[in-house]
């Protein structure tokens, strides 16, 4: 048995995802190719330097995609980011209640507020949790709660968001050629309810008149992924057919995630926060004290 690791890093998990550790802070450079707005609304679209299509929205939210169809999703009115790979098997989400990264088959959730930093991860087995002021690691599976040992990713290190996603961009030769002929490709119009539309690539985005983004993927075989941002309360939402995943700011502010039958609820206003496998529920109550339902 073991308790959460301090010796792990984001970096080792992108090292085994042969994914390189996160870039060093830059001053960023100027963009090599910028089309007129297609719309009146002060919209922007240029294509970036590192080679992907920067749509720059009302309400400062921004959408990145970049030649191969890797997604960003920023909203910084809120101070969230989320970003979808350009394989799709992998997202990471950065919000002010919570983080949260996917790679494959397993997702992990950190929280961290005035009571304790939680980790959580979701995999085959079952969903295994711990927290900084606990001693054990506890795993949640068909047969209940007990102790075991895992290791979890410090998903505060680094802006995860900005790596999986710059990632994506570098994996994609000739990427600011392809991003230049997406971007002459784009289509835009506006629909009778003042929803504003735009498709670069096999990407569809949505923004409506109160500012909401929703952004589309979806794949040759059917497969959907959904994100949206809101710049009014903060919410983000992504669906695909793996997960599902919210989180938002003010009187509803918490962090949810399913993913099949196994579930993770983060209050941001009590601290509560509870997972749920097979029927079993476990987690930590507003005192940061462990608790099997």
């Amino acid at each position: 048995i073991s308790a959460l690791p301090t010796d792990t890093n984001l970096a080792s998990l992108f090292s085994t995802l042969s994914l390189p550790p996160p870039f060093s802070p830059h001053l960023p450079p100027p963009p090599v190719w910028q089309r007129p707005p297609h719309s009146d609304s002060g919209v922007t679209a240029v294509v970036e330097q590192e080679g992907y299509v920067s749509l720059r929205l009302r309400h400062a939210v921004v959408l990145d995609v970049s030649a191969n169809l890797a997604i960003r999703l920023t909203n910084n009115l809120k101070n969230s980011s989320m970003s979808l790979s350009a394989c799709t098997t992998q997202m990471a989400l950065v919000h002010p209640k919570g983080r949260i990264l996917q790679y494959g088959p397993r997702v992990e959730v950190q929280t961290e507020d005035e009571v304790s930093v939680k980790n959580a991860k979701i995999y085959p087995r079952g969903i295994s949790f711990t927290a900084n002021n606990m001693a054990l690691v506890y795993l949640l599976d068909e047969a209940g709660a007990r102790s075991t040992s895992d290791m979890f990713h410090d998903l505060y290190a680094t802006q995860i968001s900005d790596t999986l996603f710059m990632e994506s961009c570098q994996r994609e030769g000739q990427s600011v050629t392809t991003s230049i002929r997406q971007l002459d490709r784009a289509r835009y119009w506006r629909t009778e309810a003042g929803v504003e539309c735009w498709i670069i690539g096999h990407v569809f985005i949505q923004q409506t008149e109160d500012g909401l983004v929703i952004v589309e993927r979806e794949l040759q075989h059917g497969d959907m992924f959904v994100l949206r941002t809101s710049p009014s309360n903060g919410k983000v939402r992504f669906d695909s057919r793996f997960m599902q995943m919210t989180a938002s700011l003010g009187d509803e502010s918490h962090v949810f995630l399913r993913s099949r039958d196994r579930r993770l609820h983060y209050s941001g206003h009590t601290k509560v926060f509870t997972v749920r496998n097979a029927g079993h529920s476990a987690g930590f109550d507003e005192e940061g004290e462990l608790r099997i339902f």
